[in-house]
């Protein structure tokens, strides 16, 4: 049996992206919790409050992915991913700051590697 033709390089490096997602420990990697870390990938320090204007999600729920892209998930008896850790912003104590942990820098550049590497016809 032959391997499929490769047609559309930079769909197949979202597909590498995605498996990527999936490889951290979760069998489930919700779009939802995709967006909100790629926008706090590409925007390290915003604040919590602007991540749901821009993805488009309430309030509430980029707060349940930053918890779960954090170090706990809301469900006690899972672990959260460790990507995204949550400052008090020091001006204003209401709102948060987004930051990539050290952990979240690596995956963001295992991403981008695989967003730039060379394809070869898979």
């Amino acid at each position: 049996m032959s391997k499929p033709k490769l047609t559309n390089t930079n769909l197949y490096r979202t597909y590498l992206v995605m498996e990527l997602l999936r490889s951290q420990n979760e069998r489930e990697f919700p779009l939802q919790l995709a967006s909100v870390y790629f926008w706090v990938a590409a925007h390290n320090g915003c604040k919590q409050q602007d991540v749901a204007a821009a993805v488009g999600m309430s309030p509430s729920s980029v707060s349940r992915c930053v918890t779960w892209l954090g170090p706990q998930h809301r469900l006690e008896h899972r672990s959260g991913l460790k990507l995204v850790r949550r400052e008090v912003d020091p001006v204003n104590p209401k709102c948060w700051r987004l930051f990539l942990t050290p952990k979240g820098e690596q995956f963001t550049n295992l991403v981008e590697q695989q967003l730039t590497m060379p394809i070869k016809d898979q």
